[in-house]
């Protein structure tokens, strides 16, 4: 307790912030406060908090002090991902047309949030319908990375992970279907878990698919300031609904200690830079010298072969399944650009996939989950890039209007490659319904916070997070970016 006490509050891990409200080291408006004064002071260079209810969460706060600061978040104050349902929020998804729109109530995951103790004070700034790895949008204009303003912060939880970075909150509620909860964590040099399909409730965002349907691949997540922040997240949010008729129990981590881990690391397959790649392998170095089992692949995992497109294929099955047919055919008026075969042309060919198509995916799917299961026996952890890239600038506009996701390019070790290859890398854990850990690398990538990402068994969430906590206390903790430490 002494230790973090000595550190400014906005520094806190959400354990230690919950650990100081319990012990009446602080009180739950004290903190909230400090939140919303530092967000005051430093949001406008970030915009990573686009809406707050002040007043309310005052309120709320008041209350968990006169409760003596009950519950497992003790009175935390937090924001959440603007896509979420939040009781007298907007949610729009960055959507125009969304933009009166007025939530009468808190989404599933929210509402175990608040029940318990969490003081909702902000919504965190979002892409257009959640579908970028930029965080900008006609409602609430464009995210800026605290570690360089001029470059992004990814997306879809871009300003969730802006939040965490800047000091405005220490815990916040992610989603992810492409990386959406890992690239922000990874660009912003935050920790985010992307859980294993359906463990926690996704009922109540705007979109993918609306309030009520879920998607095959979409999962919802905590994001946090180190490994036991998400440990402590997911127990409030992961498991069926007290009348669901359903309960999740899930394997306790294989390993408590870090030389137990049997690690395999593959930076190849997919594109990648070159100095990302060899920073992840001398992590996988240190775990080494700390005696972990450390294996490098020289070759794409089992399960892999044969399916490189069918990531790709299901995602945008399930995207065109929710979009208007002005936006289809923006898709294939892009992709007419390009030639057949291409990765716009297989956007646009997947967009309008049938339902015996989307089926056969489906059961595709199935068939790399089992052949999943069989890989883990001999490995705890793969360890693997989470992009191409470390977090790259603005592409926004171009002088003549929104730039189309499927004609930008990205610059990766020298080499041009198409935007939207950056799903790859997420698209691993993500196709697989497997959990993916995300927590920042020792040392920065050309001069940029870089993360790696911890994909475990499926159901072995805690496997991935516990391997997460234990890293973080070898290779050490939450660092704020310069200018707002």
């Amino acid at each position: 307790m002494t230790e973090f006490l000595q550190k400014a509050p906005h520094q806190w891990t959400a354990v230690e912030s919950v650990a100081a409200l319990k012990a009446r080291k602080i009180g739950a408006l004290e903190l909230l406060e400090h939140c919303l004064e530092r967000r005051a002071r430093l949001d406008n260079e970030v915009n990573a908090v686009v809406e707050l209810r002040a007043e309310a969460a005052r309120q709320a706060a008041r209350a968990a002090d006169a409760a003596g600061a009950s519950g497992p978040l003790a009175g935390l104050p937090m924001t959440i991902k603007e896509t979420y349902e939040v009781k007298d929020f907007h949610t729009t998804a960055g959507i125009p047309a969304l933009k009166d729109y007025v939530s009468a109530e808190d989404a599933e995951a929210v509402a175990r949030l608040r029940s318990a103790g969490a003081v909702i004070w902000g919504k965190t700034n979002v892409p257009v319908a959640a579908s970028d790895h930029q965080s900008y949008n006609p409602l609430h204009g464009v995210c800026r990375n605290p570690w360089d303003t001029s470059r992004t912060v990814g997306g879809s939880s871009g300003g969730a992970a802006a939040a965490l970075a800047a000091g405005f909150t220490a815990l916040e509620l992610g989603s992810d279907i492409g990386g959406s909860i890992r690239i922000p964590s990874h660009f912003c040099r935050v920790w985010g878990h992307k859980p294993t399909f359906a463990i926690i409730p996704g009922r109540g965002q705007v979109p993918p698919l609306g309030a009520l349907a879920t998607s095959p691949l979409a999962v919802s997540g905590p994001m946090g300031r180190c490994g036991a922040d998400l440990e402590l997240g997911l127990d409030l949010l992961a498991g069926g609904a007290p009348d669901s008729g359903w309960v999740l129990n899930l394997p306790k981590p294989r390993h408590e200690t870090l030389s137990d881990y049997r690690v395999a690391v593959w930076t190849g397959g997919n594109p990648v830079d070159p100095a990302y790649a060899e920073a992840i392998e001398a992590y996988a170095a240190a775990l080494a010298g700390q005696g972990v089992q450390v294996t490098y692949l020289d070759k794409t995992p089992a399960p892999l072969i044969g399916n490189d497109d069918l990531y790709i294929a299901l995602l945008f099955a399930t995207i065109g399944s929710g979009v208007p047919q002005a936006e289809l055919d923006a898709y294939a008026e892009a992709a007419a650009q390009h030639p057949k075969g291409s990765l716009p042309d297989q956007v646009a060919r997947a967009t309008r996939s049938s339902f015996a198509e989307v089926a056969e995916m489906v059961e595709r799917q199935a068939k790399l989950r089992q052949a999943w299961n069989a890989w883990f026996t001999d490995f705890d952890i793969l360890l693997c890039p989470v992009s191409m890239t470390v977090a790259f600038p603005h592409q926004t506009e171009d002088g003549h209007g929104p730039v189309p996701q499927m004609s930008r390019v990205l610059e990766v070790g020298g080499v041009t490659r198409p935007y939207m290859e950056n799903l790859y890398w997420p698209g691993i854990a993500t196709l697989g319904h497997l959990p993916a850990t995300v927590r920042p690398l020792p040392d920065p990538v050309r001069g940029l916070p870089a993360g790696v990402q911890a994909i475990g068994a499926e159901y072995a969430d805690r496997t991935t997070m516990r391997f997460t906590a234990l890293c973080d206390a070898v290779f050490g903790g939450f660092v704020p970016p310069p200018g707002f430490a």
